[in-house]
């Protein structure tokens, strides 16, 4: 499958994860949650519907599942990372808390596509 393919799926899918993990985000805020736990429960649950999404539809990947988990785990924590790391450099920067959450989220959609392109889902059942 070519990559502006690939890209456009896991845009889909993402599009889907999005709006179970704002959801959930935006919800948690609102019960008084701050920011950044709210990002980690958002993100948490979002953790498992985008592995399936991504293994089965977007990459359909030809792998074990214990090896395609064993590389989407640290491939999911740095864009992790990423997302929180650009999530408090928002918040210190006085950008509204909601903002900063989407913001966040572009950080993490753009550097999951590029490591679940190039690790974790290299080989693929195009």
């Amino acid at each position: 499958m070519s990559l502006p393919k690939l890209a456009a799926k896991y845009s889909l899918s993402g599009a889907i994860n999005t709006l179970v993990g704002y959801a959930l985000i935006f919800g948690c805020m609102a019960l008084g949650c701050g920011p950044t736990l709210s990002n980690v429960i958002g993100y948490a649950v979002g953790f498992v519907l985008s592995f399936v999404q991504s293994r089965y539809w977007v990459f359909r990947s030809s792998n074990s599942v214990a090896g395609d988990a064993a590389r989407f785990v640290p491939a999911f924590l740095v864009a992790f990372g990423v997302n929180l790391l650009v999530l408090q450099m928002a918040l210190v920067l006085g950008l509204n808390a909601y903002l900063a959450q989407l913001a966040a989220g572009a950080a993490f959609v753009g550097t999951g596509f590029v490591l679940n392109y190039l690790f974790v889902f290299r080989q693929r059942h195009d």
